[in-house]
């Protein structure tokens, strides 16, 4: 019997082999105390086993002796199955121990770790190329080491949902095995087939409404196995093909997993504050892709679709350059871009709300200030310093002239001397930066150019005369300073305005959910003003209101944004407005409304049905603090008031939805 006969046979022989130990899992399972028990973070609420793994790996090593017996050649030689057993037998341990008394995360790290180690042992000495220099091999390891941790992690935390985690596994198995059907080495594609039938056979009892989990040791194998075969399937040489090997392997599975590290790493910064628990980065939650689909409003059998076919479709993106040649590259950048930033809008908003907390957090961490002042002089002096001497080389090559590095040193210490010298008059080192304003750039702009002047002239005075080349350096330095000095002075500013853009993205995003979709009636100053107001109150003061945009008497703004608002038009379009966003209220902003507009404005609103209500900043005499001269009164800072519109304008206090 030839090699490709056997290995068909043993392919069909593993389908009954894989049911039947599923299904003799599905009764052990309990018996072993490998139970998955419902909490707040379970989909399903039944006490369902969670032994499917052990039927996989039993079936997958059934599947390698049968294969093996046969002499086959390729990845499936006596070292690497060898290996491969022994880092899956590693796992599987671990695994069944998960399952049944529950280990650290970090144990299994560990684990995970070691065996990755031990597959990378039976082919230690294939770093290979990289620009022309060779790869030491713990360079290597530690990228397989990575790779291989990272996509049994990855299949471990999706495996959150009937079906996905052995589907997404199947999905992957089957394009990694018609790839190796067609490539150089087509006996490969049997060892994947392998694993394929054995998560058939599970998938029979898996998929929506589950009768057996994978657990642990199923997830933990199938991205292991992946991980191993896949580099070697695809060519661990081949540019492209490592490249874009994450997308072609675990798409999803990676996407999901970046995510939760994401979200949890600016949830811990969030709230690491003294009395609080710490955010685990291995810990669970509910923000999973598939709970996000579930929360839409999808059933599990049609988020498992929808995942299986976003994974289908990133995958075959993926395929593209590998099979036909770097020709198909740019399609395959563009589409995944095109994905991404799909899935920035829609899938990514809970990272960005948690990022904008984490942001505010670290930006409002209190510092020294004496620490903070001494930190930008040191900046300072390095940036302007560095400035200098880059001008001067720059000038130097361009002129093809040698660089004489003693006077190029003491003119940077004249340069650097008068311009840290002209920073510290501007009280550089003393500002708020992230409360700074175009006025203090403007001001340390200023006191810069005089310092910069002043070094010229001192130059000029010590040489007895002024020169070009002096001239040039200290131009071209001051424009590289100005940059290097402010560009982290700025960060602060733009950290906040995210912050607060972040903060509330969510609400642009609630127009399904929001009970409230509100228009807003005046552009002007005030209309300005209460945009900052909404922007800078938390995010949950507003939970019930979508804003929607502006309208305003002036016609020449339509089309235009006032703070990322868009301006649909005037008092005449409102009609056509409210029929297409669905608005039911409609928020006044204007303090210039005559009494006929306003008559005619209260029987347009009542027309269309929109409650009206009137927004205005609130700053009364008992905001004042008594005890004060005129000249020297504080003031507490001006809030907002909503009222409806048959309400005074003169009733004052912030009423926050």
């Amino acid at each position: 019997m030839s090699e490709t006969t056997w290995s068909w046979l043993t392919l069909a022989l593993l389908l009954p082999v894989s049911l039947g130990f599923t299904r003799l899992m599905i009764y052990l399972g309990p018996k072993l105390g490998l139970i998955d028990v419902p909490d707040e973070r379970r989909i399903h609420t039944k006490l369902i086993p969670r032994a499917g793994g052990i039927a996989v790996f039993l079936t997958m090593l059934i599947g390698m002796v049968l294969l093996h017996a046969k002499g086959h050649a390729g990845i499936l030689g006596g070292k690497w199955m060898m290996h491969f057993l022994a880092g899956s037998t590693i796992l599987v341990v671990t695994g069944i121990a998960d399952d049944r008394y529950g280990i650290s995360a970090w144990v299994k790290l560990g684990v995970q770790i070691l065996a990755s180690a031990v597959m990378f042992s039976h082919n230690p000495s294939s770093a290979g190329l990289f620009m022309g220099f060779q790869i030491p091999w713990f360079v290597d390891l530690g990228i397989h080491v990575f790779w291989t941790v990272a996509l049994i992690n990855a299949f471990n935390l999706i495996d959150g949902m009937d079906g996905l985690c052995g589907g997404l596994g199947t999905i992957a198995l089957l394009i990694l095995a018609a790839l190796a059907a067609v490539g150089d080495r087509p006996e490969n594609a049997f060892l994947i087939s392998i694993m394929v039938v054995a998560l058939l056979g599970f998938l029979r009892y898996n998929f929506h409404p589950a009768r057996i989990f994978l657990g642990d040791t199923g997830s933990m194998l199938v991205g292991f196995f992946l991980a191993s075969v896949g580099t070697e399937t695809v060519g661990k040489h081949a540019v492209v093909a490592g490249l874009l090997m994450p997308l072609l392997v675990g798409g999803i599975p990676l996407l999901d997993v970046g995510l939760a590290v994401w979200r949890r790493g600016a949830r811990r910064i969030a709230v690491s504050r003294p009395g609080q628990a710490t955010i685990k980065i291995f810990g669970p939650d509910r923000d999973h892709l598939h709970h996000r689909l579930l929360n839409w409003g999808l059933t599990q059998r049609q988020a498992v679709v929808a995942i299986y076919a976003f994974a289908a479709v990133i995958s075959l993106i993926a395929l593209l350059p590998i099979l036909g040649g770097a020709n198909f590259l740019t399609l395959s950048v563009v589409g995944i871009v095109i994905i991404g930033l799909v899935g920035l809008r829609y899938i990514a908003p809970v990272e960005f709300l948690e990022s904008g907390r984490g942001l505010r957090a670290l930006i409002r961490k209190p510092r020294s200030s004496r620490m903070m002042m001494l930190c930008y002089l040191c900046y300072d002096a390095a940036a302007l310093a560095g400035s200098f001497f880059a001008g001067w080389w720059i000038l130097s090559k361009a002129s093809r002239m040698p660089i004489d590095w003693i006077d190029a040193v003491s003119s940077a210490s004249i340069f650097t001397g008068c311009t840290v010298a002209a920073m510290g008059f501007a009280k550089a080192h003393a500002r708020r930066w992230t409360r700074a304003s175009a006025h203090d750039f403007a001001e340390c702009t200023t006191w810069l150019f005089c310092g910069a002047g002043i070094s010229f002239t001192l130059l000029g005075m010590s040489q007895s005369d002024f020169s070009f080349h002096d001239l040039a350096v200290h131009c071209i330095a001051l424009c590289m300073g100005a940059t290097a000095l402010f560009a982290p002075r700025s960060v602060g500013f733009l950290l906040q305005e995210s912050v607060i853009d972040t903060m509330h993205r969510k609400r642009r995003l609630r127009s399904r959910s929001s009970k409230k979709g509100v228009i807003i009636y005046g552009a002007g100053d005030l209309g300005e003003l209460f945009v900052c107001h909404l922007r800078l109150t938390p995010p949950d003061s507003w939970m019930d209101y979508h804003f929607i945009g502006f309208i305003d008497d002036n016609e020449s703004l339509r089309g235009r944004r006032l703070r990322g608002f868009p301006i649909l038009g005037s008092l005449e379009h409102l009609p056509t407005v409210v029929k297409q966003t669905g608005a039911t209220s409609i928020m006044v902003t204007s303090s210039v409304i005559s009494e006929e507009k306003w008559q005619a404005f209260e029987s347009l609103a009542r027309e269309l049905g929109l409650e009206v209500q009137r927004w205005q900043p609130a700053l009364e005499p008992e905001n004042l603090i008594p005890g004060r001269n005129a000249s020297t009164q504080a003031v507490a800072p001006p809030t907002g008031e909503i009222q409806p519109a048959s309400e005074s304008a003169a009733t004052t206090g912030l009423t926050p939805a």
